[in-house]
């Protein structure tokens, strides 16, 4: 059985961090937030993202940090308005206090919403940079 690889994307990683901006979330940087690439994933998500644990941050004096993980299998298949959808899909998982932790499913998730927060991006004439990147 062939195991999962996982690769630091920096490309992808400034994508987020333009897309964070746009839409309001200004305490996502490239300090906090990274995004990796995987192969081999079972999965038939595009993207998952992870939080540290607030144990981990005490106990290792870390501040809240978030990891995005794009499965290349599954994201390299949609067009460029869909992956930057499906990045801020994820980044919406991001509370507002920062903290390390997720927030679940809500109305926030819902298409109108994040058709809305697409059209900043189109309206802040990011995407074709953003394609670029991703």
């Amino acid at each position: 059985m062939a195991r999962l690889k996982l690769t630091y994307d920096p490309s992808a990683t400034k994508a987020v961090e333009l897309v964070a901006k746009t839409i309001g979330l200004d305490k996502v940087s490239e300090n906090n937030v990274r995004v990796v690439r995987s192969r081999r994933a079972r999965t038939r998500a595009y993207a998952r993202i992870y939080g540290l644990p607030r144990p981990f941050q005490v106990g290792f004096n870390l501040p809240p940090l978030y990891v995005i993980e794009l499965v290349e299998e599954n994201f390299s298949r949609l067009d460029c308005t869909g992956k930057i959808k499906v990045l801020i899909h994820e980044l919406l998982h991001i509370p507002s206090t920062f903290s390390g932790s997720l927030r679940p499913h809500n109305n926030l998730f819902r298409s109108w919403n994040i058709r809305r927060l697409y059209n900043r991006v189109v309206e802040a004439g990011l995407v074709e940079e953003l394609c670029s990147l991703l």
